[in-house]
């Protein structure tokens, strides 16, 4: 087919190339959710520091307030709020009715952070 303006043919249509920001989405939606994230990060701190012994109220909220710290700075308030009531609500009502050791801790809360 010609160009009536250019007076040649016009190059075959080619599959659209995919943009910076076609690419940055799919990267994003590939990433775990930041909920997902807040509670990998508070499983890894209790398998690194003494993943035998029991999970105290104590270590839990340290785990949490770092996993928050880490993951959730410069998000705008509403959002970190958002996410870690999500992480929370992630959490079954089963894993808080027995004590476990905080490796036992760290596997669960990597299992509710798949299903995020």
């Amino acid at each position: 087919m010609r160009d009536r303006n250019r007076g040649r043919g016009v190059p075959a249509a080619r599959s659209p190339q995919p943009s910076q920001i076609t690419e940055a989405v799919r990267e994003l939606l590939a990433s775990p959710s930041l909920s997902a994230q807040i509670l990998q990060h508070a499983a890894e701190h209790l398998t690194r520091i003494r993943p035998t012994e029991p999970l105290t109220l104590a270590g839990w909220g340290r785990a949490l307030a770092r996993a928050d710290a880490q993951i959730l700075t410069g998000y705008p308030p509403a959002i970190a709020q958002s996410a870690s009531c999500r992480a929370m609500a992630a959490l079954d009502s089963v894993m808080w009715a027995t004590s476990r050791t905080r490796g036992e801790w760290a596997l669960c809360l990597t299992a509710a952070a798949s299903t995020l």
